[in-house]
């Protein structure tokens, strides 16, 4: 039997989502959105509630600074958000959600809500419990292991 590699298994899933994600029409429409953007926008409209910075985006989706730097840029040329300073410190500039993406909203929430559905489709609670709780080990050992960074 071929041993199959735990990598390749994750980034053939995550090609499934992107292309799940793509299904999106302000995405199909609008050929500089990705799907890594519409994550971060799911982000930002769950904590539409609160300031968000760099630091929180770079935080949630376990990113270099640098790559948080070039996502927020593009989501910005992209007209999707802003980037504004706060009254309390000069150096730091919250993240705001442009009237566009309040417009692809709704479109971004349900096609995540139905891929995730479609992908948890059979699953018990626990059978979800224990995948998440793999996933959370092996991110672990991969911080630790100091041979990859992340």
């Amino acid at each position: 039997m071929e041993k199959r590699h735990i990598g390749y298994v994750i980034k053939s899933l995550n090609r499934r989502l992107d292309q799940a994600l793509s299904n999106i029409p302000a995405l199909r429409e609008d050929e500089g959105l990705t799907g890594i953007q519409a994550w971060a926008l799911h982000y930002l409209f769950r904590n539409a509630d609160r300031d968000v910075f760099q630091r929180d985006v770079e935080a949630e989706f376990r990113i270099r600074r640098s790559t948080a730097t070039e996502l927020l840029k593009a989501m910005e040329r992209g007209g999707l958000i802003r980037r504004v300073p706060v009254d309390y410190d000069a150096r730091l500039k919250k993240i705001v959600l442009t009237d566009y993406a309040q417009d692809i909203r709704k479109q971004v929430g349900e096609q995540i809500r139905r891929s995730e559905e479609k992908m948890t489709e059979g699953f018990s609670q626990e059978e979800l419990d224990r995948f998440f709780s793999f996933v959370d080990r092996m991110r672990r050992n991969l911080e630790q292991s100091g041979d990859l960074r992340g």
